[in-house]
């Protein structure tokens, strides 16, 4: 088992989903006006800032996808639905 320090959490990085909520939080907190956050993984440290924000999106959404291929689709709630008109006539 490998683990990940994101910020001050210990991660298992053989788990997508718990790595997407833990990115996720990384993400508020820089939006909620920290300076930086520090990811480090196997001895190698990336540190984000307010400028990388589009970096760590788009790393959240590959730990989603994962997430989603290793559990069938089902853990990520639907936000937006289609609507569907019928009419009769």
């Amino acid at each position: 088992m490998s683990v990940m320090k994101i910020g001050t959490e210990t991660v298992n990085m053989d788990d997508p989903c718990a790595m997407a909520v833990a990115l996720r939080k990384v993400r508020i907190r820089l939006s909620a006006g920290q300076l930086r956050e520090t990811v480090r993984m196997d001895g190698e440290e990336v540190v984000f800032q307010r400028a990388k924000l589009d970096d760590l999106k788009s790393l959240i959404a590959e730990y989603d996808g994962e997430c989603r291929r290793v559990n069938g689709g089902a853990t990520v709630k639907r936000t937006r639905y289609a609507k569907r008109i019928r009419f009769d006539c």
